[in-house]
């Protein structure tokens, strides 16, 4: 009967979600929060929470066979010492939620609909359309493909960049990390989907920036290490970008008077765009719990060495 152990502000929810689940040889504790954490933790084989609460608690759980993040981002587990165990993470999810957040900022912004929903006058000048323009996504798993296929269905063309340029469902065409000049030339449109890895620190130069098409659209909704916010001020205020949407940023939450809040046409949306929701993460563990005990291979397992 492996010991499990729920960590993190959500911990108590869910363990009664996963309580009726009729899980076998389920036997499992809660901590709300790390300073909670006692030195009774020797038997636990199972951690399940957010990677920076589990970090600390590493040490004390000598018998641990398995973490499962609750959230997308491994980070602080992926570079903690301790790799003896095994790591899987939340994928899988947040594709439909990431398509609707990519193609709702798309439109609204192509269509003008900020600047429509404050006008009280009438302008009947035409917007801009989507069809026949091209995008360009960052990271092409799970997320990225979901994207990109709902964007083929506006009629753009959709360009994917990952570690190899290897294909993936929805893309036009992919490139490799190091063509990333060739990748950004020329695109309408940037959404950034990539994990935060040493890979992926300052991917987005100020060189593709500056390839692609004069008033593109650059979006953010991965992981801050990828763009200096620096960079993305200077572009947006040179006239290279028409406009910015970021849901992560390097310092959150972002402080009330910070001058980014001041900026025309730079938009923040205080990493919402696609958020954990409890019942499917739990199912997703509950899903792997299944196969630790039958001894089968996890699902959405980590490579410590890739970061992802």
């Amino acid at each position: 009967m492996p010991r499990v152990l729920i960590v993190g502000d959500h911990a108590d929810h869910y363990r009664q979600l996963l309580e009726p689940m009729d899980l076998p040889d389920w036997h499992a504790s809660y901590l709300a929060s790390v300073a909670d954490a006692h030195d009774s933790m020797a038997d636990v084989e199972i951690l399940f929470g957010p990677p920076d609460e589990l970090v600390p608690l590493l040490p004390r759980c000598p018998q641990l066979q398995w973490a499962q993040s609750s959230w997308a981002g491994v980070a602080p587990l992926v570079e903690a010492p301790r790799r003896d165990y095994r790591l899987t993470g939340v994928k899988g999810i947040f594709g439909e939620l990431m398509r609707e957040y990519v193609l709702g900022w798309l439109l609204a912004l192509e269509r003008n609909i900020p600047t429509r929903a404050a006008d009280r006058t009438w302008q009947p000048a035409v917007d801009g359309r989507l069809g026949g323009k091209c995008l360009g996504i960052m990271g092409t798993g799970s997320i990225g493909s979901a994207v990109a296929q709902a964007a083929q269905g506006f009629g753009l063309q959709v360009r994917g960049l990952n570690s190899d340029g290897r294909p993936s469902p929805g893309f036009n065409e992919c490139f490799d990390t190091a063509s990333a000049l060739a990748f950004a030339q020329g695109l309408d449109y940037l959404v950034a989907l990539l994990p935060a890895t040493d890979a992926t620190n300052g991917l987005i130069s100020p060189q593709v920036l500056a390839v692609l098409q004069p008033g593109a659209v650059f979006m953010n909704a991965g992981r801050a290490n990828c763009v200096a916010t620096a960079d993305l001020e200077a572009a947006l205020t040179g006239g290279n970008l028409r406009a910015v949407v970021l849901d992560v940023l390097p310092c959150e939450p972002l402080p009330d008077d910070h001058p980014l809040w001041n900026l025309d046409n730079f938009y923040i949306t205080s990493h919402t765009a696609a958020p954990t929701l409890a019942d499917s993460v739990v199912a997703l563990f509950a899903g792997n719990y299944r196969r630790f005990v039958a001894g089968q291979p996890l699902l959405h397992a980590i490579d410590f060495d890739r970061g992802y």
